[in-house]
């Protein structure tokens, strides 16, 4: 027996199984390649929190000797905090360049470099929402290096609150 229906193209993708569940998700008929329209649909609903200026402003007041962001390690812990808060990139050379772009009104010092953090981002609870910090359980061997960070992302989301 065959099936008399045509399949609907879109993207690129056969859509063979509107309608069908797959894991508790049923198919709508949105299907394109790789997410993409899932994605720019939920960009639209989700504006940028903050602006780039906010962010560059909020990174130069935490910046500097005897503030929270005073080694080039610590670096780490913006990008912690900037990945889940503002979207930054996940790969750090990607939120190096990132921060780089940034309309900062004075360079950084220290500047982000990613050759000082790079072994940071692999640390047990970079994974982990830096938005909740009370949540966020780090590995035995990381609470030294979390104490750190959390300093950072604290001042860091404070200064962004003033910013918005």
């Amino acid at each position: 027996m065959q099936s008399t229906e045509t399949p609907q193209q879109l993207g690129g993708i056969v859509n063979y199984f509107q309608g069908a569940t797959i894991h508790n998700i049923v198919i709508n008929g949105n299907m394109t390649r790789q997410g993409q329209e899932y994605y720019r649909s939920q960009e639209s609903q989700h504006p940028a929190a903050h602006s780039d200026e906010q962010i560059a402003q909020a990174i130069e007041a935490i910046c500097g000797e005897g503030k929270a962001l005073d080694t080039k390690q610590k670096w780490a812990a913006v990008y912690w905090y900037l990945r889940w808060e503002c979207n930054f990139p996940v790969k750090g050379s990607d939120f190096c360049e990132r921060i780089g772009r940034l309309p900062f009104s004075r360079l950084p010092e220290p500047e982000c470099d990613y050759n000082n953090i790079r072994r940071m981002l692999t640390l047990s609870f970079m994974n982990q929402d830096a938005r909740q910090l009370e949540r966020v359980r780090p590995g035995r061997n990381d609470e030294g290096v979390f104490m750190q960070m959390r300093t950072v992302v604290e001042a860091l989301a404070r200064e962004l609150t003033k910013q918005a």
